[in-house]
């Protein structure tokens, strides 16, 4: 308002000076007037007087502005030339009015004036009077008008500005306002309460003072690239408040310009309670790893100390099997046997539960034929679907490629899962498995499987739960079919491994239908990249003649140590034994074994180490079968990397030991190191 004020005084003076080179005015007034308005303009910025406050002063200045304005233009006897400047003149200063109403009223009050002056001056016509106030009323009208949409815009403006220093004054966070340089120009009252400094103290000074450590150049150049890029640039940085305290901040930089000026407004965040809880966060992360490391170590030594008495179990059951024994013992031998792989299935289910969980389940595709899988998992199972009096019905899809690359050992584990719940929960009718190739695409087959039941079905409420671990319907279903509740939940997360997403679809008393499809690629059978079975290795030849063979038994159990001999002797083989790798590597000084059974955990020194210790020497070399009742991918990988041609997990009977004897015994020695 002052500087309207000063522009209005200005222009009025300089107008007679210019145009009217001798009129009827007195410059002191003129020279008075711009006077008091520079001063007012000058001393409110100065003092930093609000703008309602200098108003009122002003006000008075600028009536008697315009009475003054009226006065000269009287005195000039209303020439148009003087009418036009007093009106650009009395235009400026409503213009700089900031409410309608007094635009209004000051308005209102130059027309009265200068009606008023025209008619108490008799020497103008009547007819150019009524021109003159025609025209001053115009006028007025258009200006009010305009003034009218100015007040308005600068409410809100104002509103806008009030809003939003009310929101930054409210805050949590500090804001400071910089040049572009760095240099605070204003801040908000968190700022003070969260460095501890006082408005005027932060005021001309480089933010960079607030900084524990400064930029460096690297992150001064990544901060204005990113300013350039984005007007926008978030850091995180240590700042230190005035007692000398230190404490970890986000900080934002928003870029902004005004005309050709530019901004910096700076956001700062104390985030020590951030900082503590992801500190929290990741003690609870590190903890819970350890945790599951922890279980899955223990599962590891409880699968390994299950399994080994298990291996006495059935290994001695196997032997007694083959002995003479009447229809009582005999079916006494098979109930002991039957509990004993029950057993074994719940122990591997529980270990597939555990690397399910800690993210260590995998896959190993490779070449195969799906109908060799497909087809052995329902010969495995048909036996047991005759016992119950049902049909297995299997439709193939002749168009499936004979070659295809997935997991066959995966794939086997979830059809037994699918089909043996199938069997287990339906009592009468038929099972029946579909195969087809859904969809060709570039070398890739979808294959879909479908298995289907006539069973007890399930009802739609309880699906929900069929994939939960350890979950069944109900209490009963367990004690009536038994299980553990894991066999669904591991299908499901092999069938997402592959890539694919079981679907179910099940009433109540009419049969449940399980679906999956998988992405396959394809390979041709004969060419190079398809492994095909060795006959020399992977067939079962259990019929067949063993030889004189020179075996040594690596075994500190003696339960087990006792059960392998047993079996040796019933195949006719004589065997020494040592109690640890020590004691194989004693014996391996003076005597050529063809074949060592290796056990993997053993006092003193284990069987990875004796078996590293036997291959860096030079000589003979024996074959080496490690045996270990750890049952994981990593410990075969083990036994492989070691050197070790081959792994029998326990438990094993019988049929299993004189399948590897008969495997490996006429493998000639130099070929060892290439049969593992």
């Amino acid at each position: 308002m002052s500087l309207a004020g000063v522009l209005a005084s200005i222009l009025f003076g300089i107008s007679f000076l210019i145009f009217f080179p001798s009129p009827n005015e007195f410059f002191w007034d003129r020279f008075l007037v711009f006077v008091i308005s520079f001063g007012s303009l000058f001393y409110t910025y100065k003092k930093n007087i609000s703008p309602s406050s200098s108003g009122r002063f002003l006000n008075v200045v600028y009536y008697a502005h315009a009475t003054q304005c009226v006065i000269a233009v009287a005195m000039n006897d209303f020439k148009v030339s003087y009418l036009l400047v007093l009106f650009i003149t009395a235009q400026v200063s409503a213009y700089s009015f900031r409410r309608e109403i007094e635009a209004l009223i000051y308005l209102i009050y130059v027309n009265l004036i200068s009606v008023g002056a025209l008619y108490f001056l008799p020497q103008i016509s009547k007819e150019l009077k009524l021109l003159y106030v025609f025209f001053i009323l115009i006028s007025s009208i258009l200006q009010f008008f305009v003034t009218r949409v100015k007040c308005k815009f600068v409410a809100n403006m104002k509103m806008n500005e009030h809003l939003l220093k009310s929101l930054v004054a409210k805050t949590e966070d500090s804001i400071f306002i910089t040049d572009i340089v760095g240099t605070i120009h204003d801040l908000n009252p968190k700022a003070e309460e969260m460095f501890g400094y006082s408005t005027q103290s932060f005021l001309s000074k480089d933010f960079e003072i607030l900084r524990k450590n400064n930029l460096t150049q690297n992150e001064i150049s990544e901060g204005l690239e990113s300013l350039q890029k984005d007007n926008f640039w978030i850091s995180q940085t240590t700042l230190v408040k005035s007692n000398g305290e230190e404490f970890p901040a986000r900080i934002a930089i928003a870029l902004l310009e005004s005309g050709d000026k530019r901004y910096l407004i700076y956001r700062v965040q104390n985030i020590t309670e951030i900082k503590e809880s992801e500190t929290l966060l990741m003690e609870a992360k590190e903890k819970a790893e350890l945790a599951v490391v922890a279980k899955s170590q223990f599962l590891a030594v409880m699968s390994h100390e299950i399994r080994t008495p298990l291996n006495g179990v059935i290994a001695t059951v196997s032997l007694l099997q083959q002995s003479e024994m009447n229809r009582e013992q005999t079916e006494l031998a098979d109930t002991i046997m039957k509990s004993g792989q029950s057993l074994m299935m719940l122990i591997n289910d529980i270990l597939e539960f555990s690397k399910m969980e800690s993210g260590k389940m995998q896959l190993d595709p490779r070449p195969c034929s799906l109908s060799e899988v497909v087809f052995d998992v329902v010969d495995l199972l048909r036996p047991h679907a005759v016992m119950k009096g049902l049909e297995i019905e299997l439709s193939f899809d002749p168009k499936i490629p004979r070659g295809l690359i997935l997991d066959d050992h995966r794939l086997r584990q979830v059809l037994l899962n699918l089909m043996g719940n199938a069997i287990k929960f339906t009592n009468q009718g038929r099972i029946t498995v579909v195969c087809e190739s859904d969809e060709v695409l570039h070398n890739k087959s979808k294959i879909k499987f479908k298995i289907s039941d006539t069973g007890i079905g399930i009802p739609i409420e309880k699906q929900h739960l069929l994939f939960q671990s350890f979950s069944q319907m109900d209490a009963s279903t367990s004690r009536k079919y038994g299980g553990t509740g894991l066999g669904l939940a591991i299908s499901k997360q092999l069938i997402e491994l592959m890539g694919g997403e079981v679907k179910i679809e099940s009433e109540e008393g009419h049969g449940t239908t399980f679906s999956f499809a998988i992405w396959c690629d394809e390979v041709e059978i004969g060419s190079g990249n398809f492994l095909k079975k060795d006959s020399a290795k992977d067939q079962n030849i259990d019929e067949g003649i063993i030889h004189d063979l020179k075996i040594l038994v690596a075994e500190d159990n003696l339960v087990n140590k006792q059960v392998l001999k047993f079996m040796l002797d019933k195949l006719g083989l004589q065997a020494d034994f040592a109690e640890n790798g020590f004691g194989v590597l004693e014996f391996c000084k003076d005597q050529k074994y063809d074949l060592i059974f290796m056990d993997m955990q053993m006092p003193e020194m284990d069987g990875v180490e004796a078996t590293l210790q036997l291959r860096t020497k030079s000589g003979h070399q024996p074959i080496i079968i490690g045996i270990s009742a750890n049952a994981y991918a990593e410990d075969k990988s083990q036994c492989q990397k070691s050197g070790m041609n081959d792994f029998l997990p326990k438990p094993f009977d019988l049929h299993q030991l004189k399948n590897v004897v008969l495997k490996w015994q006429q493998l000639p020695d130099q070929k060892v190191h290439n049969a593992a």
